[in-house]
C-alpha cells in the first residue's frame, strides 16, 4: 500500500534533531505502529467520563492511521466504529470526517469501492470548520485519496493547497507529507525530475525536524524516479535501506513493494538471477501475508524476469495465476458495483413511490372537493328547485373534467416510468446499452435451458493506452472517441449482435449463436476496423487500437454467465499481455 510511503536513508551531514513533543506521536504512526496501536487502546479504556470528545477522537485518528499503515483490519474496524459512534452521539463533525477518511483510505488501499467520494463526504462535513489546523488536514486527506487513486491532475491543485496551508500553519510535518503526496502525482504523471525535486524538498523537511524513518520512506518513492532516469545503483540504494526499516516496523504490504523494486533495480544491472530470487521472496512473502491484491502484480513482473531467463514453462504458470488473481479481484469490484448500481435504483423506485402516493393524495384531495361541491350544489338545489337542470348540466360537466384529469395524470405517469426504465438500461455518453442491460440479455440468453445449435459468442473489447487521449487531449475529447468507436462497433456487429458499455473504456459485444469461427473473424474485423478509423484533429494521435478477448458459450466448458465472463476476461487480459492490438480466444475455444 501505498499510503504517505514516507521513508530513513540520512541526508548528508544530517544531524540528529529531538523530535518536537506534537510531532512524536504522528511519528510513531509510521516508526511504531504496531506499540502505537497498543497504547491508543490502553489510553482509550482510561478515558474518563469527564474525557473531552477532542481527546477521544485524536487518539482514535491516530490508532486508525497506523492500523491503515500496517493493514491491521481489526484496529481499524474499531476506531471507524467508534469514530462514528462518538460522531453521533456528540454531534462531533470532525470524528465523523475522521471515520469517513479513513474508510476512504482503506477502500483505496483494497481496490474496491469508491474511496474518491468517500473523502469528499467526510471533507464536506468539515468544510464550514473555521479552524485553521482542520481546514489544512482535511485538504491533505482529500489531496491524498486523489493522489492514492492515481488521479493526479485532479489532486495537483489539491496538494498545493495543502501545501500552502501547512507553511501557512508553520506544521512542518504537514508539509512534508504534503509535498510527498505532490511527489506521487508527478510520479504518475511520468515527470520525474519534478517528482525527484518535490521527493527531495519532503526529505529535507523530515530531516529538519528527526524523522530519520520518514526521510527512508520518501527515498523509496524517489527511488522508482531514479530508476527512471538511469540512476539505478542510487535507486537499489534506497530501495533497500527503505526494506530495512519496513521489515523492522512490520509494514508488510510496503516491504512488499520495495522488495519488488529492488527485484527491477538487479534486473537493470544485468543480474537476472539475483532478480528472480528476489521476486521469488517477494511473492512468497505475499502469499504467507494473505497480501492477495498484491500478488497479481508480483506474478506478472517474476512472469517478465522468468521469461527473459528462458523459463517459458515457469513464466506461463505465473501469468496464469496472475490472470485468475486479477479475474477474482474484478468479480468482487463488479459485484461492489452492482450492489451500488442496486442501492442507487432502489433508491429511485422509491422516488417513484414517494411520487405516486402523492398523486393519489392530490387525487383524494379532489375526490373530497368534489364531494362537497356536490353536497353544496343538492342543498342550494332543494332551495332552488329552477336551478336543478343547471345543476346536473354542473356535475356532469366536473366528472368529465375529472375523469380527463384522471386519464392525463395516468397517461404521463406511464409514460415517465417507460423513460427511467430506458435511462437506466441505456449508458449516457454512447447511447448504447450500459453493463444493467448487458447483463439482462446475457440472462435471458442463457436462461433458454438448451445448448445452442452454434455457440454464441462474446467479446470484451478495452481500448489501449486510452490514458494517452484524456491526458494529451482532455476528456472532452476522449468522449469523442469513445463515441466514434462506439458508433462504428455499433454498426459493424447490427447484424450479429449487440454492443453495450460495461466500463469506462470497456465494451461488450453479445452475439448469440455465431459460432466460433465467424466469432474470431468478426473480432478481428472490428479490431483492423477500430484501427483504421480517422481521429479527429484535435487528438494528437494517428489512431486508437483495442485489445479483444473472445469466448463462446456452447453449454459444456462454460456452465453460466459467470464463467462465460471469466473465460472471456482472461482472454483480454491475455491480448493485453501480449502486446495489445490483438485478438485473443479463451482456452475454452477447441
Amino acid at each position: 500500500m501505498l499510503l504517505i510511503c514516507l521513508c530513513l536513508l540520512a541526508l548528508p551531514g544530517h544531524a540528529r534533531v529531538v523530535v518536537p513533543e506534537r510531532d512524536a506521536l504522528r511519528y510513531r504512526t509510521e516508526s511504531d505502529p504496531h506499540g502505537l496501536i497498543t497504547d491508543m487502546r490502553q489510553q482509550l479504556d482510561h478515558l474518563g467520563d469527564g474525557a473531552s470528545p477532542a481527546r477521544e477522537r485524536d487518539l482514535l485518528w491516530l490508532m486508525g492511521t497506523a492500523a491503515v499503515n500496517v493493514n491491521d483490519d481489526t484496529a481499524l474496524t474499531e476506531a471507524v466504529l467508534r469514530l462514528d459512534s462518538l460522531a453521533s452521539a456528540q454531534n462531533f463533525s470532525l470524528a465523523a470526517a475522521s471515520a469517513g477518511f479513513l474508510r476512504s483510505r482503506q477502500l483505496i488501499a483494497t481496490g474496491i469501492g469508491d474511496g474518491i467520494s468517500e473523502a469528499l463526504r467526510a471533507a464536506a462535513k468539515v468544510q464550514n470548520d473555521s479552524n485553521p489546523v482542520v481546514r489544512a488536514w482535511a485538504s491533505y486527506n482529500l489531496c491524498d485519496a486523489y493522489a492514492m487513486s492515481d488521479k493526479a491532475r485532479s489532486a495537483l491543485s489539491l496538494c498545493e493547497k495543502a501545501q500552502d496551508a501547512y507553511r501557512e500553519l508553520g506544521d512542518t510535518w504537514g508539509l512534508a507529507q504534503a509535498e510527498n503526496d505532490q511527489g506521487i502525482n508527478f510520479a504518475n504523471l511520468d515527470q520525474a525530475d519534478n517528482a525527484i525535486e518535490l521527493y527531495q524538498r519532503s526529505r529535507q523537511h523530515f530531516a529538519s525536524i528527526g524523522m530519520d524513518q520518514l526521510v527512508v520512506m520518501v527515498g523509496d518513492n524517489m527511488a522508482r524516479m531514479y530508476l527512471k532516469t538511469g540512476r539505478v545503483r542510487e535507486a537499489l540504494a534506497l530501495s533497500q535501506a527503505s526494506l530495512a526499516q519496513e521489515l523492522a516496523t512490520g509494514r508488510v504490504s510496503d516491504a512488499l513493494v520495495s522488495r519488488a523494486n529492488i527485484a527491477t533495480d538487479y534486473a537493470a544491472l544485468g543480474q537476472p538471477a539475483l532478480a528472480l530470487s528476489t521476486i521469488s521472496i517477494a511473492v512468497t512473502d505475499a502469499r504467507a501475508a494473505g497480501m492477495d491484491g498484491l500478488l497479481p502484480d508480483l506474478l506478472a513482473r517474476r512472469s517478465q524476469m522468468n521469461e527473459r531467463a528462458g523459463h517459458s514453462a515457469q513464466a506461463l504458470v505465473d501469468a496464469r495465476e496472475a490472470i485468475r488473481l486479477l479475474t477474482e479481484h474484478n468479480a468482487k469490484a463488479l459485484r461492489a458495483d452492482e450492489a451500488a448500481l442496486e442501492t442507487r435504483y432502489a433508491g429511485r423506485e422509491r422516488e417513484l413511490r414517494i411520487q405516486t402516493l402523492e398523486h393519489q393524495n392530490r387525487l383524494q384531495d379532489l375526490a373530497l372537493k368534489t364531494a362537497r361541491a356536490q353536497a353544496a350544489e343538492r342543498t342550494e338545489a332543494q332551495q332552488h328547485q329552477a336551478l336543478i337542470g343547471m345543476v346536473v348540466k354542473g356535475v356532469s360537466v366536473a366528472l368529465i373534467l375529472i375523469t380527463g384529469l384522471l386519464y392525463l395524470l395516468l397517461r404521463a405517469q406511464r409514460r415517465h416510468a417507460a423513460e427511467l426504465r430506458i435511462q437506466t438500461l441505456r449508458d449516457p455518453l454512447t447511447g448504447i446499452e450500459n453493463r444493467r442491460a448487458f447483463m439482462q440479455r446475457a440472462m435471458a440468453l442463457l436462461g433458454v435451458g438448451h445448448a445452442p445449435r452454434q455457440p454464441h459468442v462474446l467479446m470484451l473489447i478495452d481500448f489501449d493506452h486510452f490514458k494517452q487521449v484524456n491526458d494529451s487531449a482532455g476528456h472532452p475529447q476522449g468522449d469523442r472517441v469513445l463515441s466514434l468507436v462506439t458508433g462504428y462497433l455499433n454498426h459493424a456487429v447490427a447484424a450479429t449482435g449487440h454492443v453495450a458499455r460495461i466500463g469506462g473504456e470497456e465494451f461488450a459485444v453479445l452475439c448469440p449463436r455465431l459460432g466460433a469461427e465467424a466469432g474470431l473473424r468478426l473480432a478481428e474485423t472490428l479490431r483492423v476496423g477500430v484501427a483504421a478509423l480517422p481521429l479527429p484533429a484535435t487528438v494528437p494521435l494517428d489512431h486508437i487500437t483495442v485489445s479483444i478477448g473472445m469466448a463462446v458459450f456452447d453449454g459444456s466448458q462454460c456452465h453460466d454467465l459467470s464463467s462465460w465472463m471469466k473465460a472471456a476476461d482472461a482472454a483480454l487480459y491475455s491480448a493485453k499481455s501480449f502486446g495489445r492490438n490483438r485478438v485473443v480466444a479463451s482456452t475454452v475455444l477447441h
